[in-house]
């Protein structure tokens, strides 16, 4: 896990859109997301972002909002071909010190629907609900999770090189 470059940033991007893909949406809806999606190198340089590299490859990546007690978790992503191999939960545990390194006691986590039982399973706890609908989907939500931060010591081991 390093830092992230500003010149990560169409990687991350094309990393963004096939993890999201990933779970069904359609081009149409992924198109319609896309300026949402997109990561930025004025992002990766404002904020605390990591990505996970496996032989030279960028395969996930998470970014932070710093805020007070309770910070962001913006993005956490993995590609699908390395999903259920524990990047998503060393990236998760990654940000975990990262934000108590800042401060933070816990994270807030806006999850796409799909995600929401990862982060149960890492011992967030669902606190709320955004309404998100989208075409064919009037009554879509996307969970609200909390995450305290110390809590991620049970997820394993963390390699880091930052």
């Amino acid at each position: 896990i390093r830092r992230s470059a500003v010149e990560d940033a169409n990687a991350l991007t094309a990393l963004v859109l096939q993890a999201k893909a990933y779970w069904g949406y359609s081009k149409a809806r992924l198109e319609a997301w896309r300026s949402s999606l997109e990561v930025s190198a004025e992002s990766l340089a404002g904020r605390p972002a990591f990505v996970g590299e496996l032989g030279g490859r960028i395969v996930g990546f998470y970014s932070l909002i710093p805020a007070g007690r309770e910070w962001d978790l913006d993005d956490l992503w993995v590609l699908p071909a390395f999903m259920a191999r524990g990047i998503g939960r060393a990236l998760l545990m990654h940000a975990s010190h990262t934000a108590a390194a800042g401060g933070a006691t816990s994270l807030r986590i806006e999850s796409d629907p799909y995600a929401e039982q990862f982060y149960i399973a890492c011992g967030a706890e669902r606190v709320g609900v955004v309404a998100a609908p989208v075409e064919g989907e009037p009554n879509r939500i996307r969970p609200v999770l909390s995450l305290p931060v110390a809590h991620l010591a049970c997820v394993g081991s963390l390699s880091e090189n930052t």
